[in-house]
């Protein structure tokens, strides 16, 4: 399991961000694949129905990380941006080269409309990113940076991370990577895909998270409903209030 990731991708950014209790292991052969979800301290999510909102929340579910994982069992979107760190790890005898990393994507629809849901930040760590645009046909990874807040994701290079790059594995050999999926107006469910090439020969590699695929809505046109904010900083009067 990842402790800390700290990628030398580029240039370190800063960004509230901790890291939810969820982690998932994918074991292929050569590669094997250890990742956690990223939840923002500050997230933000996109509701199907005002019926998402849950009408009484336990105590034990009204801190900032439980309140996500509760309302993402209700069918809550990732507002704009759903973002994952792996860690990469050769476990065979010869080395391994990861040629690209693409985008699966499945149930493409319009972006959720009816409830955007707010909770407030506290605190910061830094991270770097590859970044995957979810509205392309077909999403190609960027080498990116935040910059002071999920809202504010920069890309650094001038072309696709690995039109000029590899990552390169040597046995035992492990590489940390943050992962960031974005979607302005489109809403789709999401998993990556690895080509890999050892000794001479080429395999596709499927990284699904433990419990599904990634879920991430963009900006409605019309824009939403409703919209709320959850007051976790008022302990056990927290409620969904309207957005100061």
């Amino acid at each position: 399991m990842i402790e800390s990731i700290a990628a030398s991708l580029g240039a370190a950014a800063l960004i509230a961000l901790c890291v939810a209790a969820r982690r998932w292991v994918k074991r292929g052969a050569p590669l094997a694949v250890t990742g956690e979800v990223i939840v923002p301290k500050a997230w933000e999510l996109a509701l199907p129905t005002d019926e998402a909102l849950p009408s009484h929340v336990p105590q034990d579910q009204r801190f900032p990380r439980p309140m996500y994982w509760l309302l993402r069992r209700r069918g809550a979107a990732d507002f704009k941006a759903t973002s994952a760190k792996l860690l990469l790890e050769n476990r065979s005898e010869q080395p391994l080269t990861i040629t690209d990393i693409k985008v699966r994507r499945e149930q493409l629809d319009e972006p959720f409309s009816a409830v955007w849901v707010r909770c407030p930040p506290a605190g910061a760590v830094g991270a770097i990113v590859l970044d995957f645009l979810l509205d392309d046909d077909h999403p190609e990874a960027w080498s990116a940076a935040y910059e002071d807040s999920l809202a504010r994701l920069t890309r650094t290079g001038e072309r696709p991370y690995f039109d000029d790059h590899v990552i390169s594995l040597a046995p035992g050999e492990s590489q940390p990577l943050l992962v960031t999926g974005r979607a302005e107006g489109v809403r789709c469910s999401w998993w990556l895909k690895f080509e890999v090439t050892q000794a001479g020969k080429h395999r596709t590699i499927d990284v699904v998270p433990e419990g599904g695929a990634f879920f991430t809505s963009g900006a409605p046109a019309s824009g939403f409903r409703r919209r709320v904010q959850w007051s976790w900083y008022e302990g056990a009067d927290a409620r969904f209030v309207t957005p100061p």
